[in-house]
């Protein structure tokens, strides 16, 4: 696909954008077009491949007045993971529930029988609401990042085992707030385990210095750049990143 020039969209629409030679797609979300005592959401995810196929999956659905959410990693490479992938995506597509923790146990009990013993996936799947509830279940992924008006940044850690291996998994809801000016950081591990031409691992700490701006678009790209320069560009996995900010 061709790249696509800069364009401002009316509140409520959607932009895909592939630039060139890249191998990476973009996703801009606009704000809600709500009355302005509801406060919309700016999101802006960036999913970049390290091959031909990949195995990192994001998912983001505007419903009523709440914003439904996904980002997640199958284990392995290849066809195969991207298999895998597809079909967490399609079953992503009909998330309804109210409790994340409930989602993600029918998303498990999906997938299990279908995919070989040695596979599996990390998830974080929840939604935030109009007046900025956040609740979400995180199955061994990456520790979303939540970035406070003041500065501080929290991380969310996991709340359940990674999905598709076992019978008995369980998962807990966790719950916060997103209030106005913050923002919610999710990535797969392709952002934080890229390495340095010595070797050297990105790391949460390095992620979390990077994610400057005033928009979720600006946050994405500096955190994109800040990992590129730190691998000298060269991509061993998959990439993903989703910024919501309220």
């Amino acid at each position: 696909m061709s790249t696509m020039p800069a364009l401002t969209q009316p509140a409520g629409s959607l932009t895909n954008t592939r630039p060139a030679g890249s191998g990476s797609v973009q996703l801009s979300l606009f704000p809600y077009p709500r009355p302005a005592t509801r406060h919309p959401l700016d999101v802006h995810a960036i999913s970049i491949p390290a091959r031909a196929f990949t195995g990192d999956f994001y998912f983001v659905h505007r419903a009523d007045h709440r914003l439904l959410f996904a980002l997640g990693d199958v284990a392995g490479k290849g066809l195969s993971a991207a298999v895998v992938m597809a079909m967490i995506q399609e079953e992503l597509e009909r998330t309804s529930c109210d409790d994340p923790a409930a989602n993600m146990m029918r998303l498990h009990t999906f997938l299990k029988p279908l995919i070989p013993a040695n596979k599996f996936a990390t998830v974080v799947v929840g939604y935030v609401d109009q007046d900025g509830t956040v609740r979400l279940a995180n199955a061994g992924h990456c520790p979303p990042l939540l970035i406070h008006a003041d500065g501080r940044i929290e991380e969310i850690p996991s709340t359940g085992p990674v999905i598709g291996v076992l019978s008995s998994s369980q998962w807990r809801t966790f719950e916060t707030t997103l209030r106005r000016g913050e923002t919610l950081v999710l990535y797969s591990d392709g952002a934080v385990e890229a390495r340095s031409p010595n070797g050297e691992e990105f790391g949460v700490r390095r992620l979390a210095a990077a994610l400057n701006g005033e928009t979720s678009q600006k946050i994405a790209v500096s955190a994109l750049e800040a990992v590129n320069c730190h691998s000298g560009d060269k991509r061993e996995d998959d990439l993903t990143l989703l910024v919501i900010r309220r």
